[in-house]
C-alpha cells in the first residue's frame, strides 16, 4: 500500500509529492476533523448491523470486537478470516454462545455482500450510465466498467450460491455425503442454525440492511467532502460513479482491503473528470482517513482494551 501510495499514485495522477504536499497543507481547517468524524459514525453504524445480528450481545463487546476485525482486515494481508475470528474470541468472552456469534457472523456478512458488492457498484453503472445525460462532463473509463462488471457478476455468484446453500433441502443432503465427517448431533446443530438464520434474514432485514447501507452513504460523503475540500468541482452523479469503483476495487485482494488501489485508481478518474492532479491526488488521500485511517486506529485501540481489559464472561454465559 505505502509502494501504491508513495509511487504509483503521482505516476497515475501525473501529480508531483510537492504539489500534493501543497494541496494537502492548504486544506481548510474543517477536512480533516469532518474525515475523522464521517470515518467514526460508519464504525458506529457497521457495528448496529453487527448488534442487529446477535440476539442477546450487549452494546460494549460489539463495539470492540467490529472495529477490531475491520482494522485486521485492513492491515494485515488476509487479515479478513484473522478479523473474524478475533471478532468471534472477543463475543464468546462477552458471555455468547457460540452459535449464536457464528450466525451472527454470517448474516452480517451477507448483508455486506449484498449492499457493499452488489447493490453499491450497480448504483455506480447507473450513475455512469446517466452522466452523459444528466451531468455536464463525460468521462470515459472502459476498463474500470469491465472490472466494475465482473466483481459485480462474481458477487452476484457468490450470493446465488450461498442462497442456495441456505436452502435447507441442499444443506441437508450435503451434510447426509459428508456421513462420518459430520456428526449427526453436529449437523443437526448446524441445520438448527440455518433456520434461525434465515428466520433473522426474512423478518430483521431493514434492521440488518439500513445502517450498513448508511454507512456506506456516509463514506460517499466523505469523498464528496474531499472533494469539496482540495475545491475541486465534480458533477455529483460521477461522485457516486467512482465512489462506487472503489468499492469495486477494495474487493481486489491486491493489499488488505484494497488500500491504495482505491486511492490510485480513484484520483486517475478524478483528473480525467478534468480535477488539477495534485487536487485529485490530494483528496484521495483525504478520503484515506475515513477509509482507513480511523477504522485501523479506533481497531487497534479495541483491540488492546479487548484484550487488556474486557472481563471474561464465558463461565456466567
Amino acid at each position: 500500500m505505502i509502494a501504491l501510495l508513495g509511487w504509483v499514485l503521482p505516476w497515475a495522477t501525473g501529480a508531483s509529492w510537492a504539489g500534493i504536499t501543497g494541496t494537502l497543507l492548504a486544506l481548510p481547517g474543517w477536512a480533516v476533523p469532518a474525515m475523522v468524524l464521517l470515518g467514526l459514525c460508519t464504525l458506529l453504524l457497521e457495528a448496529v448491523t453487527v448488534r442487529a445480528a446477535l440476539p442477546g450481545a450487549r452494546w460494549s463487546p460489539v463495539l470492540l470486537a467490529h472495529p477490531a476485525a475491520g482494522a485486521t482486515a485492513l492491515a494485515i494481508p488476509g487479515g479478513s478470516v484473522i478479523g473474524l475470528g478475533l471478532m468471534g474470541w472477543i463475543l464468546r468472552r462477552s458471555g455468547l454462545v457460540l452459535p449464536v456469534i457464528l450466525t451472527g457472523i454470517v448474516a452480517a456478512s451477507l448483508v455486506e455482500m449484498v449492499v457493499t458488492s452488489v447493490l453499491i457498484p450497480l448504483l455506480g453503472l447507473a450513475a455512469y450510465a446517466l452522466s452523459p445525460v444528466l451531468a455536464p462532463v463525460e468521462v470515459s473509463l472502459p476498463g474500470a466498467l469491465w472490472a466494475a462488471l465482473l466483481a459485480v457478476l462474481g458477487a452476484v455468484l457468490a450470493l446465488v450460491l450461498t442462497l442456495v446453500m441456505l436452502r435447507r433441502s441442499v444443506l441437508s443432503a450435503l451434510l447426509g455425503q459428508l456421513g462420518e465427517l459430520v456428526p449427526e448431533h453436529v449437523a443437526g446443530a448446524i441445520l438448527t442454525q440455518r433456520d434461525v438464520l434465515v428466520e433473522m434474514l426474512r423478518h430483521r432485514w431493514p434492521a440488518l440492511v439500513a445502517p450498513t447501507l448508511g454507512a456506506r452513504v456516509l463514506q460517499w460523503v466523505a469523498l464528496v467532502l474531499a472533494i469539496e475540500a482540495v475545491g475541486a468541482q465534480v458533477p455529483l452523479l460521477l461522485t457516486v460513479a467512482i465512489f462506487a469503483l472503489g468499492r469495486v476495487l477494495s474487493l481486489v485482494p491486491l493489499t488488505p482491503g484494497g488500500a491504495g488501489v482505491t486511492e490510485t485508481v480513484g484520483a486517475a478518474a478524478l483528473v480525467a473528470l478534468g480535477v488539477a492532479a495534485p487536487d485529485a491526488a490530494a483528496a484521495m488521500l483525504l478520503l484515506l482517513v475515513t477509509m482507513l485511517l480511523v477504522p485501523v486506529l479506533t481497531g487497534a485501540l479495541t483491540t488492546v482494551v479487548a484484550l487488556a481489559f474486557a472481563p471474561d464472561r464465558r463461565e456466567i454465559g
